[in-house]
């Protein structure tokens, strides 16, 4: 058994402890920072951009472009919105993986059947699971080939003005 000395200094311990309200108000406002930081997720207001949704097709020498990326890009601020084409060649275009629609304005759109966009197509597997040897004897995945010229991508020549009476913009392609 302990001393009543040894007990008496543990009581003044505890008090200074758990009875001081310094320590229970640090205690309360830590608790509170805390859960205000971790009850509200971050979210975008989209209603002020006065998105427009743009559809379409597009064609690759007369014949749909299947799994194209497009996008519409801002010349001045490069923000854009993005789709991928579907078997018939139709897209729709998305401002982020939350909200369909592109701001109304010029834009340079670029067609790709390389590029990837994380949301859209990042996970794909390699298609048909194609590989070739190294050199070295290891087998490693082969790249995917450009269909589309520079001129549509890259460097494209392509345009579009979005407005709310401008939303269907269809693309005919040569490979030539």
């Amino acid at each position: 058994m302990k001393p009543i000395s040894e007990l008496k200094q543990m009581s003044n311990i505890d008090t200074f402890f758990f009875d001081d309200g310094r320590i229970r108000a640090t205690f309360a406002v830590a608790l509170l920072l805390l859960v205000a930081g971790c009850s509200t997720a971050p979210s975008a207001d989209y209603s002020k951009l006065d998105l427009v949704n743009v559809t379409g097709t597009i064609n690759l020498d007369g014949t749909p472009l299947v799994g194209a990326v497009i996008t519409f890009e801002d010349p001045e601020t490069s923000q854009f919105s993005y789709g991928q084409s579907d078997a018939s060649g139709n897209y729709y275009l998305r401002l982020d993986t939350n909200q369909d629609g592109v701001v109304p304005g010029k834009k340079v759109v670029r067609i790709s059947t390389t590029r990837k966009i994380l949301g859209l197509n990042d996970s794909e597997e390699e298609e048909d699971g194609e590989v070739e040897a190294d050199g070295k004897g290891a087998e490693v995945p082969t790249k995917a080939m450009e269909l589309v010229p520079e001129k549509y991508n890259k460097k494209s020549e392509l345009e579009a003005d979005v407005s709310a009476s401008a939303t269907e913009f269809n693309f005919d392609l040569s490979s030539k």
